[in-house]
């Protein structure tokens, strides 16, 4: 074992860097580092590590990064002085902004976490393009693989066909399928945005009928039903069924499960929980200015909130919204209002007793509890520092505004001191009261007034 020599009362060295877009927090003593990673690029906005027990997490420029008037800024600041490294800011960031990171004899680095769950069915894919054209971090990639049409239909002799083909473009979802099998014929044209709620990433599909010959490859093919193909009239030929290979793969760091993979899925290969319930509530509409204001549209990590054009003016698509409430912060006129009622939590296969803590700062998220600043409470007993000599303890109006805030004044006071000398906080936690009496004594800290 190694060993370490450690002073009695070491004060931990606190230091805050920012290194490629991330604001780096480090506590150090001999025995233990505790860092907090910050990744400004990842978080958006949504505040959800506000209910910090400690006070260290605060709100930055949200409405004015949404609205373009700032770029590059932390949108929510982390205060080095307050934070306890404690990790509760990593447990709720279902974007993973934040990177808490213990290092140490016995150190522990995993914990249970607010995240939901994606699941891929390998016997259900085709696989297509559909999920990774559509997934707005990025996080699905395909490697496909679709036989040829040209190597699948091969002619006796001249190669002479007629017929019809159409394609219902209110039916197809642009999966890709018939333009990998047939690319001469068939030709997507698509988008790099992905817009709410139409979801699809495409903005027009094209049959070249001077390069098809009616072969019905791409109507078998289609997971939509969406292409119809007749042929009236051909030489003499043969037709292979085609064949989809490959795979779809998740990247962990980047997906969010939000579910719109799994919504636009033509296969019903994959199953979303997302991290959250809830809902997002609409008020002051008369408040609203789409066309003026487009905030809550650019903040929107997956797009989830869109302008309808009507007098509704906005809405929102609940079933690949995160209920995170990036919207709602990002909104100048309070318009938006997000409401969380539930959370998934990846559970930890060895139960920890202070993980019931951990729970309570979830619940805080979600608005069932008002605060978990009592999340950590020490079971720390401080003494009287001076009976009063004009009244019984029993008799002491504790009730009347005057002692109230005498005594808040009082316990300020001895907690800026505490704070300042390291040395006498430790022996005050060691239950060394009497030094800590003297000391506060000597000082006239915390004394009641003449």
């Amino acid at each position: 074992m190694e060993k370490y020599n450690v002073s009695v009362g070491e004060k931990p060295v606190v230091t805050m860097d920012v290194e490629n877009g991330i604001i780096k927090l480090s506590w150090k003593t001999s025995l233990l580092c505790k860092s907090l990673n910050y990744d400004i690029e990842r978080c958006v906005g949504c505040t959800l590590c506000l209910p910090c027990p400690w006070e260290a997490i605060t709100k930055g420029p949200i409405a004015e990064t949404a609205a373009g008037r700032i770029e590059g800024a932390p949108l929510v600041n982390v205060d080095p002085d307050l934070c306890t490294f404690c990790g509760l800011c990593e447990s709720s960031c279902i974007f993973g902004a934040f990177d808490a990171i213990y290092e140490g004899e016995g150190s522990i680095n995993d914990f249970n976490i607010i995240e939901g769950t994606h699941e891929i069915d390998e016997e259900k894919c085709a696989p297509c393009l559909l999920c990774a054209k559509v997934c707005p971090t990025e996080a699905l990639v395909v490697d496909i693989s679709v036989d040829k049409k040209k190597d699948l239909v091969k002619y006796k002799g001249e190669v002479h066909a007629k017929g019809s083909i159409k394609v219902d473009e209110d039916k197809c979802s642009y999966c890709g399928l018939c333009e990998l099998l047939c690319p001469e014929a068939i030709k997507i044209f698509w988008s790099e945005k992905i817009d709410s709620p139409r979801y699809k990433p495409a903005i027009a599909i094209k049959v070249i009928e001077e390069e098809c010959d009616y072969c019905g490859l791409c109507e078998k093919i289609c997971p939509d039903e969406a292409i119809k193909v007749e042929c009236t009239e051909s030489s003499k030929r043969t037709i292979q069924e085609p064949k989809i290979t490959g795979k779809l793969t998740r990247d962990d760091n980047q997906c969010v499960k939000c579910g719109l993979c799994e919504v636009v899925c033509p296969y019903d290969a994959i199953k979303v929980e997302k991290p959250f319930t809830g809902e997002v509530k609409i008020k002051n509409l008369e408040k609203c200015d789409p066309t003026g204001c487009n905030n809550c549209f650019n903040i929107c990590p997956v797009k989830a909130i869109y302008p309808t054009g009507t007098a509704d003016k906005i809405a929102v698509a609940d079933d690949y919204c995160m209920y995170c409430g990036a919207c709602e912060n990002a909104c100048p006129y309070e318009v938006l209002e997000v409401h969380r009622d539930g959370y998934h939590v990846t559970e930890l296969q060895r139960a920890r007793a202070w993980e019931s803590a951990r729970k309570r700062f979830f619940d805080a998220v979600i608005g069932k509890s008002s605060s978990p600043s009592n999340l950590y409470a020490r079971d720390i007993v401080i003494e009287s520092l001076r009976k009063p000599k004009t009244k019984a303890k029993e008799e002491v109006e504790w009730d009347s505004g005057e002692a109230r805030k005498e005594t808040m004044n009082r316990v300020k006071k001895i907690r800026a001191h505490l704070k300042k000398n390291p040395q006498l906080h430790l022996q005050l936690e060691r239950g060394q009261t009497d030094k800590v009496k003297e000391e506060l004594k000597s000082n006239r800290i915390g004394s009641p007034k003449k």
